[in-house]
């Protein structure tokens, strides 16, 4: 079996269906990513457009997840072993992104946000530069098996 095994059931998208799911969930979590490196670059924002800001990117990494996820599901029963080599160390950079957010989410409250904006401006690009690092990394593992 190849990674481009096709499904007929609308749960189950296929390969080329799921390739475009995948770089629209990027392109929206770098939108989200965007918008948040904006903020961080100007005064303090009000409390209503940080957590708007914060509130988008959070659902942007969700979806992006849950849908790396579904993905790693499909493909690593069927995949030769160096494709599921590539699929373990994205799951393991995963996890490790996954568990660096919550402690991130859980320090940087949007009162502790408030109270020190620089900190959190600096921490804030942190995170980010790990989630894009998580992007490029699945762009370039999951593009070619996705697009195969």
């Amino acid at each position: 079996m190849t990674a481009n095994v096709k499904s007929t059931s609308s749960r189950h998208p296929d390969s080329l269906a799921l390739f475009e799911e995948l770089k629209a969930a990027h392109a929206n979590l770098q939108s989200a990513i965007d918008d948040l490196d904006h903020l961080t670059r100007g005064p303090v924002p009000g409390k209503e457009l940080l957590d708007s800001v914060r509130w988008r990117i959070s659902r942007a990494s969700l979806f992006r997840r849950l849908l790396w996820g579904k993905i790693h599901c499909d493909f690593a029963p069927i995949a030769d072993e160096s494709k599921r080599a590539a699929l373990r160390h994205l799951q393991e950079a995963d996890i490790r992104l996954l568990r660096d957010s919550a402690e991130h989410v859980a320090k940087w409250t949007t009162e502790t946000i408030l109270d020190d904006w620089p900190a959190y401006c600096r921490a804030s690009e942190r995170m980010r530069l790990k989630m894009i690092e998580a992007v490029s990394a699945e762009k370039r593992i999951l593009y070619p098996i996705l697009a195969a």
